[in-house]
Formats: C-alpha cells, sequence, structure tokens
C-alpha cells in the first residue's frame, strides 16, 4: 500500500480534479481504488504510509537555471581556465563583479525571541542614496580590489577600473590574470572589449601583466563568489543599519571586505600548514614489514 501511495504522489492527481496537487482525502480515495479489500483508508493512514517512504508535504524550493544554450561549454572553459591560471606560478586568477550598495536598512538575521521577531523597515517612495562598488577578488590570496563608482556602472568607470587593476598584478610581476566576471552590458559593450585588445597590445610590448578575459554564462550567479560574499556583507554586516551619509556606508563595507579577506587568508595558512604538516608525515614515515 505504501508502494501505491508513494506512485501515485509522484504521477500527480488526475486532470480532471483540476488540481496540481493531490489532498489527504483525494489521495486517500485514490488509494482505496486500487485495492478491492478496503472500502476506505484514513486521512493519518496515508501520512504515514507516506512516511514511511520519507514523503511529506513540503513547499516547492526556487531553483535558479541558465537559460544560456552554451551553459555546459562556458561553464567547462571557465573551470579550464582556473586550473591554468592557478597552475601557472606567473599568472592568476581573478573574479571581477559589482554590487549596488543603499543607506537603507537591509533585511538582517539576528538572534530574537520567538514572539518578537527582528522588523526592518521596507521603504515605499523614498528616494535612498545609493553606490556601486567594483570588486577584484583574488583567487589564491581572497584579496579584494576594490573601487567605488560615482554613479550607474558604465563602460567609462570600468576601462578605468581594469587600468587601476592592471596596474596593480603588474607591480606584482604576474605575466597574466585571467579574469573571471558575466555578461553585464558595460562588460561586453564594443568600447570595453577595444580597451581590452588595445591593452594586450600595449601589455605585450611593455612587458605588462595580460589580460585573458572569460565571460560566464548568462543568469548564472552560483557561479560567481562574489554574489555571496555582497549578500554577505548586506545581510550580516550592515544589517539593520541606517547610515548618515554614503562615505560612511562605503567605509563600512571596506571594512568587512578587509575583515573577510584577514579571515579567509588565515584560515587558507592554517589549511595550508596542516597540508604540509601531513606531507612531511608521510615523508618521515617508514614501512615495518
Amino acid at each position: 500500500m505504501a508502494q501505491a501511495a508513494e506512485a501515485l504522489v509522484r504521477q500527480g492527481p488526475p486532470p480532471e480534479q483540476d488540481r496540481a496537487t493531490w489532498t489527504l482525502r483525494r489521495l486517500s480515495e485514490a488509494i482505496a481504488a486500487r485495492f478491492d479489500h478496503i472500502t476506505s483508508i484514513s486521512h493519518e493512514t496515508v501520512r504515514r504510509l507516506l512516511a514511511q517512504r520519507e514523503i511529506t508535504y513540503r513547499r516547492a524550493q526556487e531553483w535558479l537555471t541558465s537559460p544560456d544554450p552554451h551553459y555546459g561549454l562556458r561553464k567547462h572553459q571557465r573551470d579550464r581556465l582556473l586550473t591554468l591560471a592557478r597552475q601557472a606560478p606567473d599568472g592568476a586568477a581573478v573574479w571581477l563583479d559589482q554590487s549596488w550598495f543603499v543607506r537603507w536598512p537591509y533585511r538582517f538575521w539576528a538572534w530574537a525571541a520567538s514572539d518578537d521577531p527582528p522588523r526592518v523597515a521596507k521603504r515605499w517612495n523614498e528616494a535612498v542614496d545609493t553606490t556601486a562598488l567594483y570588486a577584484a577578488l583574488d583567487d589564491e590570496t581572497q584579496e579584494a580590489f576594490l573601487s567605488w563608482s560615482p554613479g550607474q556602472p558604465n563602460s567609462e568607470v570600468t576601462m578605468k577600473f581594469l587600468e587601476e587593476l592592471m596596474a596593480y598584478w603588474t607591480q606584482k610581476g604576474k605575466r597574466f590574470i585571467a579574469l573571471v566576471w558575466d555578461k553585464a552590458p558595460w562588460h561586453t559593450s564594443g568600447r570595453t572589449r577595444q580597451w581590452i585588445r588595445d591593452y594586450n597590445r600595449r601589455a605585450k610590448r611593455e612587458g605588462w601583466t595580460r589580460l585573458i578575459m572569460c565571460h560566464l554564462p548568462t543568469r548564472s550567479p552560483w557561479l560567481m563568489p562574489l554574489e555571496s560574499i555582497f549578500g554577505w556583507i548586506k545581510h550580516r554586516v550592515l544589517g539593520d543599519r541606517c547610515f548618515d551619509s554614503v562615505a560612511e556606508l562605503q567605509a563600512a563595507v571596506v571594512r568587512a571586505f578587509e575583515c573577510r579577506t584577514a579571515t579567509a587568508r588565515e584560515r587558507r595558512e592554517r589549511a595550508w600548514a596542516q597540508f604540509l604538516a601531513q606531507a612531511t608525515c608521510r615523508q618521515n614515515s617508514r614501512s615495518v614489514v
């Protein structure tokens, strides 16, 4: 009977019921109709039968998918380029993205009593100052190169940020960096692409750091680690704080990035020290037969 209940749940109700999901009453009637020796079955019995099969009534979770028809190919290209940059001693992998910040409080997480949940005021039509942050994250050291945009990100601001970013990596002596970003209009514009071509020609002549571009598939934020960092800063660090000025907001965001960078560096150093200790133990160990 439990198997019959599971089969009915998985195939869904018949079209004549005009429902997308089963109700317990309809499900009990359908199960009883499958067995000649059963005239009726209670709702609780149906629930227990489904529980035996680890099936419960749950709310569907939203699941993001990319509409990009070449998603698999572009994700493979991203992974291959990241592997190349990570293995090259004179290369580096860098993630680049932008996010908007506002002075208004965000939805946040906090400890609260069950009868007094935390609340955050919602905006109606209030005009609140906003600012956009350009962030380039080093895949190895997790250090962030930050720059604030005076307004809406565009090709001009993007080219200026790329110029400052490549000067930074040239000072560090890298031969090339693999830059991974999404398909924002200011990333794929003709002016930005032309600037990248001109820069690489000049970098080849002058011995600067070369720039290798990699575009993520369309609408695939889960492939960009900076998305989760931006969300963490907004909901866990800024929280319900309302800043008096944009400069105060920007300073708080920069401190959060610096704090996260220091924590990530300490975690990486601990993991690397543990790996070296285990490797040393394996080298010093001798087999006794």
